[in-house]
């Protein structure tokens, strides 16, 4: 039996070098005043609940410069013009809980907005 969390996944994909920073202050307003950690021993910040609850987890960018390296990892159809390279920002939300989702996508939209780019999610 595992202890894996289900997740929703969200990643950014973006042209230009992401500041996660601009992103996550576009989105501290939503849910009444997220607040933000860090998590210690790795580069993952977390927004959560005003009451604690943990709505998402962002990892650091990470520039993907390999041609076709976005595409098989995450099986996109090639007719979607992708940026290259690529920086590419993973977030993960909670799998049942809709505000989670909600932010998680906010946050992505906020970050693709700024670099320009796209968004990939899990559903």
């Amino acid at each position: 039996m595992s202890d894996r969390q289900v997740t929703f996944d969200i990643i950014g994909l973006c042209a230009d070098r992401p500041d996660p920073v601009t992103a996550v202050e576009s989105v501290l307003p939503l849910s009444g005043g997220l607040t933000v950690s860090t998590v210690e021993g790795g580069p993952v910040v977390q927004l959560c609940h005003p009451g604690g609850r943990l709505l998402l987890s962002i990892e650091d960018a990470r520039l993907v410069r390999v041609p076709g390296e976005v595409r098989r990892l995450l099986g996109i159809d090639v007719g979607i013009e992708l940026p290259h390279p690529v920086w590419w920002v993973e977030s993960r939300a909670p799998e049942a809980d809709p505000e989670a989702e909600a932010v998680a996508r906010a946050f992505t939209e906020a970050l693709v907005g700024g670099t320009g780019g796209l968004a990939w999610s899990s559903r």
